[in-house]
């Protein structure tokens, strides 16, 4: 497979929910946004990786201040948390288990498997992420970049949890202590 044909095959084939994805596949892989468009191109290298454990235990329930990119994209509003601060903080578990629910139902992912050495997928890597078009490469760099929270499929998600009146207080606090902090840094 040449680079083109990856780029082709990850803008081009059905998207699936990132529970789904391959256990015993490495390769190049791009994650969906909640608008299912494209946003970020990465791969998976190592032999002890996989499509799965990367999107969907990584990405999706990882640190907002790594490489993580839905879990830092989706930090935002009643999904919030501060890693550093809120460490032990309940109202923030809340939040962040909400945002891997949300991630897990509105986002998605594609994948190419690929057989090839570490170094090779790298290379294509690379190259597939030049040939790409800026907006499915939207995330590859972004180092403060959020979405304003989708509040009404954030809404449908409470509903469709069943979130206890306290759950609800806890992630409206996070809510209001995201916005203080986000309007005093505007």
């Amino acid at each position: 497979m040449n680079a083109q044909s990856i780029l082709h095959s990850l803008v081009t084939q059905a998207q699936q929910r990132t529970a789904d994805l391959p256990r015993d596949e490495r390769g190049i892989y791009g994650l969906i946004d909640h608008a299912g468009q494209l946003r970020y191109i990465g791969c998976t290298t190592k032999v002890a990786e996989n499509f799965r454990k990367r999107i969907h235990q990584r990405h999706r329930t990882g640190s907002e201040t790594h490489s993580h990119y839905f879990s830092k994209i989706y930090n935002t509003g009643r999904m919030w948390r501060d890693r550093l601060t809120q460490r032990d903080n309940t109202d923030a578990k809340i939040a962040k288990d909400l945002r891997s629910a949300f991630i897990a139902e509105y986002c998605r992912a594609v994948c190419v498997p690929l057989t090839l050495s570490e170094r090779e997928i790298v290379g294509l890597e690379t190259t597939v992420i030049a040939l790409a078009p800026p907006e499915t490469t939207r995330w590859n760099r972004a180092t403060s970049e959020f979405y304003q929270e989708p509040s009404d499929l954030v809404d449908l998600l409470v509903r469709k949890l069943a979130l206890s009146r306290e759950m609800i207080a806890a992630i409206e606090r996070q809510r209001t202590i995201f916005e203080a902090r986000f309007t005093r840094n505007c």
